[in-house]
């Protein structure tokens, strides 16, 4: 059996150059927040991305007792909490819309967290470039935050940069995601897979992370999402398996190139999800909860270049909401 390939640092270093972008970057992150309320509305700061919440689950994760690596998990049987939402990062509307969904998964041992899990329907990110990804992020950012002028050259250096990565929209394993997402596009939004994208600590090793629903139907007539989770948890049980794809070899399962599918590695299971409670959608205390993966115990923690990047990202974020009152 070949051997898994161990976590090294390495893999997580930026350049000066990304780590003074990655400043500009918060900064606009704290501006956005700071003006978050006025832009979306509402009488609080709201998040940076995945403003819109479209539920909240409450349940119980329980680990696979043969799975090997079970021991980094303090108990068998942990608390689990799901925010199900939209990825955008103005407030929209709770109808079907672009399936650009969320699942941030927290996994605690009562009041300690154990994992953040922050998993979208989408198992690829388009751009391994760095520093373009945050000169994009930025512009997006300063685009929503300014003013007219402001948006117009943003939206400038938007195009430009697009432009620039283009290139990496078109990887066939990209493309097929993309056409996979468009058939699917209609689908009930519990019955998709959730994804890590990037990579993360399992141990010592590397792994991808994959949370997929058992048995739920893939059409629902209610056409409000906040509905249609409401009414299918009233008269079903809700289940998901977290699974795992470990990484064997880079070049078939790179660790910095996110628009690429891993190859020869399969997906095995290290537990299972249980929901029990449903919680409101707009509950407070939910909403002032922090989903940031670099608060893993250290075993559990992303890896890479681009995921590296969350971590002051989700820190500035949290910061600007809870010093302006959340």
């Amino acid at each position: 059996m070949a051997s898994k390939i161990k976590y090294n640092p390495d893999f997580d270093s930026l350049t000066s150059k990304e780590l003074k972008l990655l400043e500009k970057a918060c900064e606009t992150i704290r501006k956005f927040v700071s003006k978050s309320d006025k832009i979306n509305q509402v009488n609080y700061k709201t998040r940076d991305a995945h403003v819109t919440a479209y539920s909240t689950l409450k349940g119980t994760f329980v680990t696979n007792e043969n799975f090997e690596e079970h021991s980094i998990f303090p108990k068998q049987e942990l608390d689990c909490l799901i925010r199900i939402s939209n990825a955008h990062m103005k407030l929209v509307s709770q109808k079907r819309t672009i399936p650009a969904y969320g699942f941030s998964v927290k996994i605690s041992d009562k009041a300690d967290t154990i994992a953040n899990f922050p998993l979208v329907n989408f198992p690829l990110f388009p751009i391994n470039n760095v520093s373009r990804f945050l000169k994009i992020f930025i512009a997006i950012n300063r685009f929503f935050a300014g003013n007219i002028l402001q948006k117009f050259w943003n939206l400038m250096k938007l195009t430009k940069n697009f432009f620039l990565v283009s290139p990496s929209f078109f990887h066939p394993s990209f493309m097929a995601e993309v056409f996979k997402l468009l058939i699917n596009q209609n689908n009930f939004i519990l019955s998709f897979d959730y994804h890590s994208i990037g990579v993360y600590r399992l141990g010592n090793h590397l792994v991808k992370l994959k949370l997929v629903p058992k048995n739920v139907p893939t059409k629902i007539d209610e056409n409000r999402i906040d509905i249609s989770i409401k009414n299918y948890l009233k008269n079903n049980d809700y289940e998901l398996e977290l699974m795992v794809q470990y990484c064997y070899d880079l070049e078939n399962q790179p660790v910095n190139q996110l628009n690429k599918m891993w190859k020869n590695s399969e997906f095995v299971s290290i537990g299972t999800i249980k929901i029990t409670e449903l919680i409101d959608k707009n509950n407070q205390w939910v909403e002032n909860l922090s989903f940031n993966p670099f608060e893993n115990i250290e075993e559990l923690r992303p890896v890479g270049r681009i995921q590296k990047l969350r971590d002051e990202a989700y820190k500035i974020s949290f910061t600007t909401r809870k010093n302006n009152g959340l």
